[in-house]
Formats: C-alpha cells, sequence, structure tokens
C-alpha cells in the first residue's frame, strides 16, 4: 500500500495541473546514475496525447525523501549543408515537472500533465538532491488532430493542429488525404512537435480528409498491424460550401537591409521585376564602381555540375560627397539563398550587400481552359538548392507531380491537363524537398503541407490557383507526336 506522505496532502497523493516545460538544460540526455536499488513508475494511461493528464504511482523509493519528476525533452531542426538537405536533427535535454515528497513507506503517487513537445517515447525519472534518479520510466506520446472548423466555403482552407507528431522516424511523417487521395505531407520537425496546416476546401458538398502515418511518405492503411498499433489515424467529415474563389498567395516579408554599411540594397528582398535601391557612401568621389551581381549556373542532375557566375550589372558614379543612389529592377533569377551584390574599383572588391528573390507566379494560361488543354503555370524566381529547387503541385487536392526551377534559371514552367467536369478547379503549388541524405521518413517530393513553419531553409510561399475548365474543345485537336 501506499505510505502517508510527508508532506501536507490528501491521502499521500501530489496533485499538479497544467506544467510548464523548461528550456533543455543538457544538450546529451544521460540518465545512467541509479540508485543501488532504483524504485518502480506506473503510469495509468499508457499512451497519452499532449496535455493529458497521468497518473504516476512509483513503489520502492527511499523513504521520506525529496524528489523531483525529471522529463526528456527534445528539440529539433533541420540541417542542411550549403545546398544539400541534410535531414532532421534532434538533441536531447531534460526539464523538471514538478516536486515531492514520498511516503515513510517509499512510496508516491502524483498527476501531472504531458508538456507540450514532440510525440514518441520520452524517459522519466523521479530525482533525489544528489541528482541520481531513485526512479526511471518512459512514457510514449501519441499525437492528437483538431479541426477549427468543419465547414468552409470553397476555395478556402480546412484549419488543423496537431500535436504529439514525433522525433523518432516512424512518428515523424503523417500524410494527408482528401476523399481518398494523397494531398500532402505533415511534419514538426523545427516547431517541437506541433504542426499546424490547411488543406484547400475544394467541389461543393460532402468530403472526408483523413491523417494518417507515414514513414514511407505515403498513408500506411494497416496501422493496426504493425508493429506500432497503438499509433492513431484520423477522419475528418467535412462540408464544402458555395463560394466563388480567387487565386491567393502567402504574403512575402520584406527583408530589411543591414543598419550600417558602404553598399546597401533596400529593401533587401523582392520578386522578379520589383525594384531595389542600391546606395553606396564613404567612397571616391567621380570614380567609376563596377556593381556585379552573382549568381548559380548548372544542374543536379545533367552531370555538368554548377558553378557561381558574375553578372555585370552597370556602373555607378559617387558624387562629390563620395555617395551614390540607384534605382535597379530585380532581373529574372533563380530565387532561394541571397544573391551578392559586390561593388568594385578595379580590380579590388570594395564592399558587398546581397538581395533575396522570392517566388511568384507570373501567368497561368490558357484560363478559361478547355477540358483536355493544355496548362502552363509560370513561377518566376525559383530556387537551386535540395530545398528550393522544386514546387509540388496539387489538382483538386491530389498530388500530381513536381517541377524544378534550377535549369532553367528560376523560370519554372509547370504543365498540366486541364482535367474534369467544367467549373472551378483548384491547382495548389507548394514547396517540398527535393533530395537528401536522410531515407527515412521519406520527406521528398510530396507537397509540405506545413512549410509556411517548418521547411528547412529560408521560408517560401505557396500558391494558389483557381482554374475555370470550360466545354471540351473538338475531337481530336490534341498534339500528335511526329511519326
Amino acid at each position: 500500500m501506499l505510505g502517508a506522505s510527508a508532506v501536507a496532502t490528501i491521502a499521500g497523493i501530489l496533485i499538479w495541473g497544467a506544467v510548464t516545460v523548461a528550456a533543455p538544460t543538457s544538450n546529451k540526455f544521460s540518465w545512467t546514475r541509479l540508485v543501488a536499488h532504483p524504485g518502480t513508475i506506473s503510469l495509468n494511461v499508457a499512451y497519452p496525447t499532449v496535455g493529458e493528464t497521468e497518473q504516476l504511482i512509483a513503489r520502492g523509493l527511499p523513504p521520506s525523501t525529496a524528489v523531483s519528476l525529471v522529463w526528456q525533452t527534445v528539440q529539433g531542426r533541420w540541417k542542411v549543408d550549403g545546398p544539400t538537405f541534410i535531414g532532421a536533427k534532434y538533441r536531447y535535454g531534460t526539464a523538471t515537472l514538478g516536486h515531492g515528497v514520498s511516503g515513510s513507506h517509499g512510496s508516491l503517487r502524483l498527476r501531472f500533465s504531458i508538456p507540450q513537445g514532440f510525440g514518441g517515447t520520452h524517459l522519466l525519472g523521479l530525482q533525489v538532491a544528489s541528482g541520481t534518479l531513485a526512479a526511471e520510466g518512459s512514457v510514449t506520446v501519441v499525437p492528437s488532430v483538431t479541426l477549427r472548423s468543419s465547414q468552409v466555403p470553397q476555395g478556402g482552407f480546412f484549419q488543423f493542429t496537431m500535436t504529439g507528431v514525433g522525433y523518432q522516424p516512424y512518428f515523424a511523417l503523417f500524410p494527408v488525404t482528401y476523399d481518398n487521395h494523397l494531398t500532402g505531407n505533415v511534419t514538426a520537425v523545427s516547431t517541437r512537435g506541433t504542426a499546424h496546416f490547411a488543406v484547400r476546401a475544394e467541389g461543393v458538398g460532402l468530403h472526408e480528409i483523413s491523417v494518417n502515418n507515414g514513414v514511407m511518405g505515403g498513408p500506411y492503411l494497416n496501422e493496426q498491424q504493425s508493429p506500432f498499433p497503438y499509433m492513431p489515424t484520423f477522419s475528418f467529415p467535412v462540408t464544402v460550401l458555395p463560394e466563388t474563389p480567387h487565386n491567393t498567395t502567402d504574403k512575402l516579408p520584406t527583408l530589411q537591409p543591414a543598419p550600417v554599411g558602404k553598399f546597401v540594397a533596400n529593401p533587401a528582398s523582392g520578386v522578379v521585376g520589383s525594384t531595389f535601391t542600391l546606395t553606396g557612401h564613404g567612397l571616391k568621389s567621380h570614380q567609376h564602381y563596377q556593381v556585379t551581381w552573382w549568381t548559380v549556373k548548372g544542374s543536379h542532375v545533367s552531370g555538368q555540375g554548377y558553378a557561381t557566375e558574375a553578372i555585370p550589372f552597370g556602373l555607378v558614379t559617387p558624387n562629390a560627397h563620395g555617395a551614390f543612389k540607384v534605382i535597379d529592377t530585380v532581373p529574372s533569377d533563380l530565387g532561394g539563398p541571397p544573391h551578392r551584390i559586390t561593388l568594385s574599383l578595379g580590380q579590388h572588391v570594395i564592399a558587398a550587400t546581397t538581395f533575396r528573390i522570392f517566388p511568384k507566379v507570373e501567368t497561368v494560361a490558357p484560363d478559361p481552359a478547355p477540358q483536355g488543354s493544355l496548362v502552363t503555370i509560370t513561377i518566376l524566381g525559383g530556387g537551386w538548392t535540395d530545398y528550393d529547387n522544386i514546387y509540388s503541385v496539387d489538382y483538386d487536392n491530389s498530388f500530381v507531380g513536381f517541377g524544378c526551377a534550377f535549369n532553367s534559371q528560376g523560370n519554372l514552367q509547370i504543365q498540366l491537363r486541364a482535367t474534369g467536369k467544367p467549373g472551378l478547379h483548384f491547382i495548389d503549388i507548394y514547396p517540398s524537398v527535393w533530395k537528401g541524405t536522410q531515407s527515412l521518413p521519406n520527406y521528398y517530393l510530396v507537397p509540405q503541407l506545413t512549410y509556411n513553419a517548418d521547411h528547412p531553409g529560408d521560408w517560401l510561399p505557396a500558391f494558389h490557383v483557381v482554374l475555370r475548365v470550360t466545354a471540351p474543345r473538338q475531337a481530336g485537336s490534341h498534339p500528335r507526336l511526329p511519326s
């Protein structure tokens, strides 16, 4: 039986409400220091969710001893090496969730809430003042998903929040389907296990949105027969209401220049065709300085490789005060990491600044599009690294493929057929990852629905196109291959 508590509580029970987990206290999680005869820990909920209340019962503790409940925390990040995507990386730490005192017979009962953070397996223990553990155990936190509203006008978005996304490979990737069509993947590597994602409201009427585990990159459909049958799956019946939608894109941030500098681009970001100002000061008056725009040219797959290339951007001549100011137009070039812009006098680089190109949808044609016609969506400012060179495409919430911008120097022309019955159809274009050194989970090619907060590298926008499909053109009008 549980011994009487050494603190003034009812029946030796220590109760905590919601707790705040402190930042990790170390980068390495090491719980090898156990007392000679450790106690045992049992929990009443085998597979809890974030925020759920657990009751812990410990036996065999040192009698009448103060203990701290410590919890294994996890922090994640995406690791890239220049243009190369490495994968998800994690580090462990500890956090203290509460304190208590064992009873006279070495027993303790307490309640605590599963803290916000990653799902998967977490170690926990009861630590005495010396730093050793009087007892240790583990718990596996499973994910949960909530839907903000099950009724959304056509062209809008069903908004979801997922907590307890895991850090171990099998628990870290969750494909989403819309009426049994793969729409995209959910991750939460850099957001500590919490994911916010949206699914397009497509097609007036009733639909079903499902979220499954999917370490290989697609939904795993017999989870109940897997080695992890406790992993939940989620399904949400939803209703799309009538509405006339419009094309939308994410609002682009405006990167600010460095507060001081001899040579500055302001703003420090934009889209192809927009303007920015280059200013310089502290220079030699009436000398001709060369402005050079640096880019990357080549291909990942041609076998020829790629290299940086200098593009002359014009001459500037400082005034009598050694200053200049010119307005330039953003060239049609690669997006991705910021471009370097240098200021040179003769053979010597005097100063440098940077400018980042964000992608934008330039044209969608034809629109309206007859059934069966070839639709081309032109995006300017596509990137070149493993993690920003492709955009992945959903047509009516069904993943249909991807396009790469590197070989065409940022000018990405996505082509697909106008299909489906006449009326409105939806093309959603999401950031994703082309390839990397990490094999599992398989993060690659499929639209990343959590791109807005959890994409590796620099932030990228998504694009949401409304296409009006009209009656089919005359039979036999498809282009024919030459004989």
